[in-house]
């Protein structure tokens, strides 16, 4: 995943503010002001290019733009995108420090965050089905010493196991 996010993030996908304006529905003006409220950043391709606008932007356009029709002021939807953001900021320390592994069952997921730090014991497990998520404990299996692995049958002369 770290390939396609790093390929994801190279390229160079922008628009000027024409078309950010019509497939945001936010008016240029909008845009504009926007843009000098700091609330989102445009960048020139060249010295004298026009403004474009990458597709981070244009999909904060997009939320601020449905936000306000959605009769939240301007300050009160910059004030609910950053704490948008700091939740993701968040869930991704949590997922790239603590995901140990991702299991998938006919309906269920099972995500495990490896061991409690108060009791090393047990794995932290989500259980995600449809709409809902669980969290359980589960008690880590400790490795089996090599030498203890499957017990040799005992066979007699005739090669059939005996007890």
């Amino acid at each position: 995943m770290g390939l396609f996010n790093e390929r994801l993030r190279s390229l160079d996908i922008s628009l000027g503010i024409g078309e950010t304006s019509r497939v945001t529905g936010a008016t240029p003006t909008q845009i504009r002001y926007w843009e000098k409220k700091h609330l989102i950043q445009s960048h020139r391709h060249e010295a004298n290019g026009n403004k474009r606008y990458s597709l981070s932007n244009i999909a904060l356009i997009v939320m601020i733009k449905s936000m306000l029709d959605e009769g939240y002021t301007l300050a009160k939807a910059s004030e609910e995108i950053e704490k948008s953001h700091q939740k993701a900021d968040m869930l991704h320390v949590l997922m790239s420090t603590r995901l140990q592994g991702i299991q998938y069952d006919d309906d269920q997921t099972f995500l495990n965050f490896g061991p409690l730090e108060n009791d090393p014991s047990f794995d932290v497990i989500a259980v995600v089905q449809e709409n809902t998520a669980k969290l359980y404990k589960k008690a880590i299996q400790p490795p089996m010493p090599p030498h203890q692995g499957s017990l040799p049958e005992n066979k007699d002369d005739t090669g059939r196991p005996t007890l």
